[in-house]
Order: structure tokens, then C-alpha cells, then sequence
């Protein structure tokens, strides 16, 4: 896939960053000009039949409010009993599914592994929607095929009102400040909490990058229960000084001072910490299925040809170990490997994955990729 030299027309990626991202919305006429769509609606809708591809059909029906949503997998009878408009099929995660979809997450190789989420895909037939709503991340929606209207409201949602009483989380009090209809190329960046309403005007296809923000609470959550598993039960609170002059009623300064101690122990090791992060970021979106393993090693699979990559961008992560060596965070396991192995990991991370070419020559590398194939952390496209 031809990877365009800029996705922000004449702005160069630095000014972007400094004067979008994370600040305000952003519209790019021919952003990815001549795109060639890589899943044609006909492939999408078939692609809606696979058990791992996590599908969702919005149909809106006449009357005020009236949605509804069903997960798939669909039969392909579904779609050519549906109506000529205001219907919706998404699909989560096709970059897992489809190479050349996941090739096109070479227009933000600028931004770091674990910030990307996944690539979203769209079909809608004339009128379709999800209605107006707000994402708590960063979001590139590129427009494939047919046209799509879309209005923002460029002031962040503090505090967003729903409609009551239906499946979907939609915008009880959405009024657009910008009115945009995109044409295939074009690309509308939203920061976070930008207010947003797409309407198809025919049939069309939307590709949404999406970008990970954990959120604090979940974080400081895995956090923690962490520290509770690693935590000794049997060290407890103790005051052999206790003097006649402790509070009696209140809790008194040594218990408030022990239990703060506790909190800043366990946050004083950056390394413990950073290990600890690497794991939560690196966690798939789902778990894998047992039944869904692999059960060739991975030099069977790529004898055929092909390449092996991680399920997703954020799957596998690399940093710098102690004493040349290096960490990998795969699928929320945290692994030592020797320095040797980085050209192969940075080629299988950062570049379109490794060939059986690239195997051979290290068996420990290549034992260590097939237990990661085995575990479904890696995949092999062909």
C-alpha cells in the first residue's frame, strides 16, 4: 500500500502536533489522495460473517429515537433483507483482520505503539449514522468510499446529556458550530470530547483510527491489584512507641503516616512501576480463544510464505533493558531478551513484520516467536 507522504496536507507532522493534536479539529481536503480502498463494501459485509471480527448493525427506524443495535456475526441474508437507508454495519479491530487495512497505520507511525488502538471501518447505507456522540480519545476518520456528512461542535463536552432509554450512548442536546460533507481522501482529526455526527448521503465507508487513553481509574485499578497481589499479609500496622498521649478518639498521625508510606513504597520503584504499565498497555482488547490457537508452529505457517506481526500495534511493546538487554511487553507478559534480538524486533514492530527469511539464524529468537504465535499474540498474514 502506498503510504502518502503527508497525512495533514501542508502542514508537516511537527506542526500538527504542536498546533492540533489534543487542541482542536482538523479537516484535510485529499488527505490520502487517490486512496485505493483495501475492503470494498462487498468484502466488508462478508468480513461481518467472521466469528472474530466484533461486528455491530445500527438501523434507525421511524419515530423519534427509535434504535436499534445487534451484534454479530451476520448472516449474509441480513443485509439483503435490510432497508435502502439508515442502517449502519461497524466493525472493530479490521486491522487485525486484514493486512492492507493494517498497512495503513503507516500514516501515524509518528505517535507511539500502545497510544494506537485499532482501525474501525464503517458502511452505511444512505442516511445511515450512529447519531451525534463524543469519544474519549483522539480519533482520524478518513472517508473510503461515497460521501459523508459530518458536523462538529469545536467547544469539548464537559458534561454530555443522553437520550434516555435506548441501546446506544447518543447526544440528548448536540448543535453543530461546523458542517463538513467529506469526499474518498478526505480526513476530519477530532481531539477528544469533540461533539460529532456523520449521515451518509448514499451509501459510504468510513475508516476511524482510533487512539488508546486509559483512563486513570483504570489504570490506578490494575495498579493496585497488583499491589494487592504482591503485597505481604502479614505485614501489619505496628506502634511498639505508643505513648499515653495517642488519640483515642481519631486515628492519629501514625497510622495516616504508615499508610501513605505503604502507597509511596510501592510507587518508588519506577522500574516496578514501568513494568507494571507496560503490562496493562499491552493487553489485548479481548482475550484470545483457545479454540482459536494456532496449531502449526510459526516456521509451518510462514513456509508458505507470508509475514508474522503482532495481533495489534499495541500488542508487543520494546524498551531499553539493563545492561544492553531488552524488555518486551507482549499481550501483558513482561520478557527479558537479549540485545541481539533487536534488528529482528524492530522490523517485527516497527516495520511490516518478519519473513521466514528473517528466521534461522537465532533459535532462541525463534523459539521465543513461536511461543508468542502459539499464545496468539503474533499473527501470520499471507
Amino acid at each position: 500500500m502506498q503510504i502518502p507522504d503527508s497525512f495533514f496536507g501542508s502542514l508537516t507532522v511537527e506542526q500538527f502536533l504542536s498546533e492540533y493534536w489534543q487542541k482542536k479539529p482538523l479537516l484535510v481536503r485529499g488527505a490520502w489522495s487517490g486512496f485505493d480502498n483495501p475492503l470494498p463494501p462487498a468484502a466488508f459485509l462478508k468480513l461481518s460473517e467472521r466469528e472474530d471480527a466484533m461486528s455491530r448493525l445500527m438501523v434507525q427506524h421511524e419515530g423519534e429515537h427509535n434504535w436499534e443495535l445487534d451484534e454479530g456475526p451476520f448472516e449474509a441474508s441480513r443485509f439483503t433483507n435490510m432497508p435502502d437507508s439508515h442502517w449502519t454495519l461497524l466493525i472493530q479491530e479490521v486491522d487485525r483482520l486484514v493486512p492492507a487495512v493494517r498497512d495503513m497505520l503507516g500514516v501515524v507511525d509518528f505517535l507511539p505503539k500502545w497510544r494506537l488502538d485499532d482501525i474501525m471501518i464503517s458502511y452505511a447505507a444512505n442516511g445511515g449514522g450512529v447519531g451525534a456522540h463524543i469519544d474519549n480519545y483522539d480519533v482520524f476518520l478518513l472517508q473510503a468510499h461515497g460521501r459523508r456528512r459530518w458536523q462538529i461542535n469545536t467547544s469539548p463536552v464537559q458534561d454530555e446529556v443522553l437520550i434516555e432509554d435506548i441501546d446506544v450512548s447518543i447526544l440528548a442536546d448536540f448543535e453543530a458550530d461546523r458542517d463538513w460533507v467529506l469526499e474518498p481522501g478526505d480526513m476530519l482529526y477530532l481531539p477528544p470530547r469533540i461533539a460529532h455526527y456523520g449521515v451518509a448521503e448514499g451509501e459510504c465507508m468510513t475508516f476511524s483510527i482510533g487512539c488508546r487513553a486509559p483512563s486513570k481509574k483504570d489504570v490506578l485499578g490494575a495498579i493496585l491489584e497488583q499491589a494487592l497481589m504482591d503485597a505481604d499479609p502479614d505485614d501489619r500496622y505496628a506502634d511498639p512507641l505508643l505513648g499515653q498521649d495517642a488519640s483515642i478518639a481519631g486515628l492519629g498521625e501514625d497510622v495516616v503516616a504508615w499508610a501513605a508510606g505503604a502507597l509511596k513504597e510501592f510507587t518508588a520503584d519506577r522500574e516496578a512501576l514501568r513494568d507494571m504499565l507496560g503490562t496493562i498497555l499491552s493487553q489485548p482488547r479481548r482475550w484470545v480463544d483457545e479454540d482459536t490457537l494456532p496449531q502449526d508452529t510459526l516456521a509451518e505457517a510462514l513456509a508458505a510464505g507470508g509475514r508474522v506481526r503482532p495481533g495489534s500495534s499495541s500488542q508487543v511493546l520494546m524498551e531499553e533493558g539493563e545492561g544492553g538487554s531488552l524488555k518486551l511487553f507482549a499481550a501483558g507478559e513482561v520478557i527479558e531478551v537479549d540485545g541481539v534480538f533487536r534488528p529482528k524486533l524492530e522490523k517485527l514492530i516497527l516495520d511490516s513484520g518478519l519473513t521466514n527469511e528473517d528466521l534461522g539464524d537465532i533459535p532462541e529468537f525463534d523459539d521465543l516467536l513461536d511461543e508468542l504465535y502459539g499464545q496468539g499474540t503474533l499473527m501470520v498474514d499471507h
